[in-house]
Parts: structure tokens; C-alpha cells; sequence
């Protein structure tokens, strides 16, 4: 079958249901199956889902002429023929996740510290079964992405004719996509595989690597480290105060923005915290009781902020201050060897940054974990954390890289507080 017999549609419930029992085979971890999908169904009603802001996409032959429905869609796409949209014998599907970021546009330009809210997409869960690996399918399914997210304005024309028809803009703009200012995804096979899955046969301007030096410390079970003495009140908190900071949090994060666009020749961008993307990280470690099958997470803490003197809550400090907190949240990754904390979104300056990484390190032994990572710190603070014996390396895997669908070019574009905020999955061709 010929690039050209296929394209790209939004998943049936029949198909995203097919998909999960796929993908199940290599992430389900220590969830049965029926667990696994349990899991995503409850996730899909979660806010960084609602209201179609989670589609599947599959990639399968295409007779499709009239614009779906999104109450008769489900979050996934795949690749299937066009002649039989609806098969469950798609050749590969992925997830794309909507979401509200913020740019700010380059020091030299008029508007250098107006921060304007833009869509863009998150893209998750890429994975092609074994029996169907080895014929380019995943990479076809993630060139013809961009024709999917991307405004036509910023894709060249006409569309490739080897690849048969364009994605029907109309369906599109229907489902509420077309729009991306960008997209970004998590790469575990590399950064050439994503970067070569470009808008036009042979280019090499799809995803492109950027920033993935990441922080570390490891954790000693039985090793405690003196602290010394900082004056501060300290409070840990819950998932319900997580998504009551991120609220407060977003707004914080477009004038850091705002500000850091005034010293530099980029353009800035960042998705914020709020509207359910930095809970999805958090929220996705779940395990189903035993009793219920309700959700329950690992631990009763996911954060700690530097509380102003006197106060005993964040939900009391949230009411009084105005300025930042000072705060880190963090997620666990049980599964993973060695078992980690990794911080989701921190908030810092010199004077708090090290008795938080003190916390941090105090949560982790609580938590039973063997290592604390960071994803993303400016080069102030991870010198500071280098001089207290933290070591900074780039990963190998999770290697996060964005398609800028704007005007400037790769190198005029700065990605920054690029934190684990997005899901992150294996990408599997």
C-alpha cells in the first residue's frame, strides 16, 4: 500500500479502544490491561482532555467526505487506508493534546514584552504495532500531522501529490485544529527520527531537539546530609493546592516571560501550568483500588513552597501575597530504574533554590525513590545546584523537540521553563 492510499483521521471508540490493547503491550508496566485502559478512560474526562482538547489519530484509507462529529470521537488518531477509515487494522495512531502557551516575541521587535496566548499541541503516544513496524507508517502518520495542526498559511503548497489528498480542512477546523503555533513531543528514538518527519517528502523540518540538559541527584536511603539552618516556613502541600498554585502560577509565568523577552533576541514560548497540564503528569500515576476501582496515587505530597512567616496554608498564602512563591512540584516515576522524583515546575532565586533542592532531596528518601531530577533550570540555578554537588548531563531519552510553525526561524526561537509538564511515552515507528 502507497503512502498516497492513506491519510489521517480521528479515532472511532472502536479504535482508540484497539490502540490502547496495542500499546498496552509495552506500557501497561505493573497495570493489567484492563487496569491500563480503566486508567486513559477516567484520564480522558480529566480537564488537559476536556471539551476535545485530547484527539486520537489514525492513519487509514481514505473515503471519508463528510466533517465527523466530535461527540462520535474519541482522543487518538491513526493511520489507515482511505478506502476503509474505520478498520481497527489502522497501521499506527498517536495523540495530539491541546493546549494554551504563551510567546513573547524577540527583544528587537515592537512588541518585545507583550506575551500573547497562543494554541499549541502537545503529541503523545506515537506507536506503530510490531507486525506493522519497519514500513515507514509512523513516520508518514507524523509528516501528515502537520498538515493537521498547522495553519495552511504556514504549510507550503500544493500538498505533496505523492501523498494523495490533503487532510479535509474542513473536518478539520471542526475538531478545532489548524491552528497550532507550534508543537512539541518527547522523542525515546533519538533526535534525528522526528526531526526527518518534515512538511514535504525528504525535508528535515519537522521536530527539532531543544533543551534537554537535565539535573541530577542521586538518592542514599540511609545517607542524611546536614542542613543547615534557613529560617524559612516551609509547607508541603496536595494535588488539590498543585492545581490551586498552577492557577495562580500561570499568571506568574507570563511576566517572567515578559521579562525575559526584554534581555533577549528570541522569540520566548512556554505552555503554562494551569487548565490541567501540569496535573496530567501527576494524575497519570495512578493505580486503581482494589475495592472501587477508583483512582489512587502513590503519595499524599506533590509540592513545597516557601510560605511568607506566620502563614499555615498555601490556600491562606494564595489569599494574602501578590508577589512569587517561592515552590517545587514534582511527580514520581515509580516504574523507572532508578525510581525518580522529577520536579514539574519550580519557582526559585538564590536565597530559596538551595533549601528547596534540601526538601527535595528530604521528599525523595520519604518516598523511597533513588534519584531527583530536574528537566529544565536557568544557568543561574543550576549553578547553583553543580556547586552542592548536583551533576548536569543531557538525556538520552525523553528528548523533548518542538515544530515552530511561525515566522522565525529555529535559532530565533527559545523554549523556556521546559519542565515535565507534558506526558511523556514511548515513540515507537
Amino acid at each position: 500500500m502507497s503512502f498516497a492510499d492513506l491519510s489521517l483521521f480521528p479515532a472511532t471508540p472502536e479504535q482508540v479502544l484497539e490502540s490502547r490493547i496495542r500499546s498496552a503491550v509495552e506500557w501497561a508496566k505493573s497495570l493489567s490491561l484492563q487496569d491500563y485502559i480503566q486508567r486513559d478512560v477516567i484520564m480522558d474526562k480529566y480537564e488537559h482532555a476536556a471539551d476535545g482538547k485530547l484527539i486520537t489519530w489514525y492513519a487509514v484509507a481514505n473515503t471519508q467526505k463528510t466533517v465527523p462529529t466530535t461527540a462520535n470521537l474519541l482522543p487518538r488518531r491513526v493511520l489507515a487506508p482511505r478506502n476503509d477509515s474505520t478498520t481497527i487494522d489502522f497501521m499506527c495512531s498517536c495523540e495530539t493534546y491541546r493546549r494554551t502557551a504563551v510567546i513573547a516575541k524577540r527583544a528587537k521587535e515592537v512588541d518585545a514584552r507583550e506575551v500573547r496566548e497562543v494554541t499549541a499541541y502537545g503529541i503523545a503516544s506515537v506507536y506503530t504495532p510490531a507486525s506493522k513496524r519497519g514500513n515507514g507508517y509512523a513516520r508518514h502518520m507524523m509528516r501528515l500531522l502537520h498538515w493537521v495542526l498547522a495553519p495552511r498559511s504556514a504549510l507550503p503548497s500544493p500538498f505533496p501529490a505523492e501523498w494523495g489528498t490533503a487532510p479535509d480542512i474542513d473536518v478539520l477546523r471542526a475538531l478545532g485544529v489548524a491552528n497550532a503555533q507550534f508543537s512539541v513531543l518527547y522523542s525515546d528514538v533519538g533526535p534525528t527520527f522526528y526531526q526527518s518527519s518534515g512538511l514535504t517528502p525528504g525535508s528535515n523540518d519537522g521536530w527539532v531537539v531543544q533543551g534537554v540538559v537535565t539535573t541530577t541527584k542521586a538518592v542514599h536511603a540511609h545517607s542524611h546530609a546536614s542542613r543547615s539552618p534557613h529560617g524559612l516556613n516551609l509547607q508541603r502541600f496536595s494535588e488539590d493546592d498543585v492545581l490551586a498554585l498552577y492557577a495562580r502560577d500561570a499568571s506568574w509565568l507570563k511576566d517572567d516571560i515578559s521579562r525575559l523577552a526584554g534581555d533577549s533576541d528570541r522569540t520566548l514560548f512556554s505552555f503554562l501550568p494551569d487548565r490541567g497540564v501540569g496535573a496530567f503528569v501527576l494524575q497519570r500515576i495512578m493505580t486503581l483500588s482494589q475495592a472501587d476501582r477508583t483512582p489512587v496515587l502513590p503519595s499524599a505530597q506533590w509540592g513545597v513552597a516557601v510560605l511568607p512567616q506566620g502563614v499555615r496554608s498555601l490556600k491562606e498564602a494564595l489569599k494574602q501575597v501578590v508577589d512569587p512563591l517561592s515552590f517545587a512540584t514534582w511527580t514520581l516515576e515509580l516504574n523507572a530504574t532508578p525510581r525518580a522524583l522529577v520536579v514539574t515546575r519550580l519557582r526559585a532565586d538564590a536565597l530559596t533554590f538551595p533549601v528547596l533542592l534540601d526538601e527535595l532531596i528530604e521528599v525523595a528518601r520519604e518516598e523511597k525513590v533513588e534519584l531527583v531530577e530536574f528537566w529544565y533550570l536557568p544557568a543561574a540555578l543550576r549553578a547553583v545546584a553543580e556547586a552542592r554537588g548536583w551533576a548536569s548531563a543531557e538525556r538520552k531519552e525523553h528528548l523533548s523537540a518542538v515544530k515552530w510553525y511561525g515566522e522565525e526561524r529555529g535559532d530565533e526561537i527559545e523554549w523556556v521553563y521546559n519542565e515535565k509538564r507534558q506526558g511523556v511515552r514511548i515513540h515507537r515507528d
